[in-house]
């Protein structure tokens, strides 16, 4: 199933279920073939993206930016390799700084492969401006042959802000959590790398790291500890670079221009996709008398809570609000960008929201980016936007998931058996002759009863005559159930045993449990194994 509008494409993408098994296209990757072909359509743009400033001059600009505040930020807290070239390939990916499941953290395996590849650098993007979720995870409770569903929290419930805005509620919480999910888990998994991962985090809450970047920090040691290569950055950093505000600001000059393409793509995502919600893939930018939507979010350090950012063209410059209790101003015609690092020092947190935030990180930060699943769906409205806004021809990417199941033995899939019954149960009330196999065959009531339907079936009467008919057929049904009230007592307790196990399996078999629940030696092995596969 295909359908084209403006170059958006109907796209099934999806996760592979099996354990062991990965995603990653294109496949093979061919990662020196695919940065070459993006630095040949990027590095010598003579597209000005803002104020004179040309896409060639603006991606040496924030690469070198990027490089160096991921090497200050990651050597923080562990050794990095002493030197880095700074012309050679970046490649990224990127991911909110959850306790995520294992597809999510196999792009950070496959970047360092890649960019081991092509002598360059892995760096993974922490997108620290994302709402946090409900401070849990996924977990299972009793035992394998009787699993029970689980939430385990890390920390009591606080407002919903940005990670980077988020403080932890409950230390008593944090504290005990490894304990907890020990108690409650260690029937599945023994020795889950939790407890190894989580002295980690609470060192770097000590340290006075926000939990969010504590999750990240204790994730990265991790991966160093694999062998991997890769470098940390938080979105909030970047977002405090000349070269981001040199992106924000050719958006904000032609914001107009900008929201007519934006929702235009979007809405062609949605034709395609046949989506009718207006909030998905993301809502439509608006527009307000004077005032136009930008694809960013503003809050304060007094009112952390992320608002969309609307914009105004003075004569005196451009007015910036949130249009709440916030407002600002860029005055003149230049030095926007010294102004706008003001406003950051004073609290203010402009950060982009998802098409943005890709469309930074692919155009103007990286040689090759890799996206999981719904960031690669998504994208198809970020190349739209890149063509039609930018001039330019998007860059390619990689889109990369995995599956790993935790480590037991699994009752065999039941659905077949399952719905072989549920059928015969439901001839019980019309059919009851179908709904058990040689039911009776010597008991003289039950050959009776059945040739009497028979006999019945093959002569329906006319319509004037059909309700005795009917009476009589129903009788005979009656009877034949009464026949059969023990098998089906029997099939009622095999559909309920074949429900559990179905359930059992449907558990066991999820990929949506995280990392941190599996042991750490098998998961390592498995993740570095299927990051070669495909190159």
């Amino acid at each position: 199933m295909t359908g084209q509008v403006s170059g958006i494409r109907y796209q099934r993408i999806r996760a592979p279920r099996g354990h062991g098994e990965s995603l990653v296209v294109p496949c093979p990757v061919l990662p020196g073939t695919l940065v070459e072909s993006n630095r040949q359509g990027l590095d010598h743009a003579t597209t000005s993206v803002a104020r004179g400033t040309t896409l060639g001059a603006l991606r040496e600009e924030v690469r070198g930016q990027l490089l160096q505040r991921a090497r200050d930020y990651t050597q923080q807290y562990r050794e990095i390799e002493p030197t880095a070239d700074p012309t050679a390939p970046l490649i990224l990916s990127g991911h909110q700084p959850a306790l995520y499941h294992p597809g999510v953290w196999f792009k950070n395996f496959l970047i360092d492969r890649i960019a081991t590849k092509v002598s360059g650098t892995a760096i993974n993007v922490i997108i620290d401006n994302d709402v946090a979720p409900a401070p849990s995870i996924s977990a299972l409770q009793g035992t394998p042959d009787d699993p029970q569903p689980a939430r385990i929290a890390y920390d009591e419930p606080g407002p919903r802000l940005p990670w980077e805005m988020t403080k932890i509620e409950s230390l008593d919480t944090l504290l005990s959590f490894a304990e907890r999910v020990q108690a409650t888990f260690k029937t599945f998994v023994s020795e889950p790398l939790l407890a190894s991962f989580w002295p980690e985090v609470l060192s770097a809450v000590e340290a006075g790291k926000p939990l969010g970047l504590a999750f990240s920090q204790a994730r990265n040691r991790l991966e160093a500890d694999c062998g991997l290569k890769v470098l940390d950055i938080p979105l909030s950093q970047l977002c405090q670079t000349d070269g981001f505000w040199r992106m924000f600001v050719g958006i904000v000059e032609e914001a107009e221009r900008y929201r007519e393409i934006y929702n235009a793509c979007v809405d062609n995502y949605r034709a395609v996709h046949g989506i009718r919600s207006s909030s998905h893939p993301v809502p439509n930018l608006g527009a307000d008398e004077s005032w136009t939507e930008v694809p960013f979010w503003v809050w304060t350090a007094e009112n952390p809570r992320r608002r969309p950012l609307w914009i105004a063209h003075t004569e005196n410059g451009i007015r910036l609000t949130d249009r709440a209790a916030w407002q600002a101003e860029l005055s003149g015609r230049t030095d926007w960008v010294s102004q706008l690092h003001l406003l950051s020092d004073q609290g203010v947190c402009v950060r982009p929201r998802a098409l943005a935030t890709t469309t930074i990180l692919r155009l103007a930060a990286s040689d090759l980016f890799v996206h999981g699943i719904g960031g690669a769906k998504y994208d198809q409205v970020t190349n739209e936007i890149i063509r039609q806004f930018y001039g330019v021809q998007p860059p390619q990417y990689v889109t990369a998931t995995a599956s790993a199941l935790l480590p037991m033995s699994r009752p065999e899939e039941a659905e077949d058996e399952l719905f072989a019954i549920e059928r015969k149960l439901r001839d019980v009330t019309f059919n009851p002759d179908r709904a058990v196999e040689n039911q009776a065959i010597d008991d003289p009531q039950w050959k009776r009863l059945l040739q009497q339907k028979s006999d019945l079936l093959r002569n329906v009467p006319a319509l004037s005559e059909k309700s005795l008919w009917h009476q009589q057929l129903q009788k005979v049904n009656d009877q034949l159930r009464e026949l059969i009230t023990e098998p089906v007592a029997r099939l009622r307790i095999e559909r309920d045993r074949l429900f559990r196990q179905q359930h059992q399996t449907r558990l066991l078999t999820s990929r949506e449990f995280p990392f941190i629940l599996f042991p750490q030696e098998g998961l390592r092995n498995l993740l570095l194994d299927l990051a070669v596969k495909d190159l």
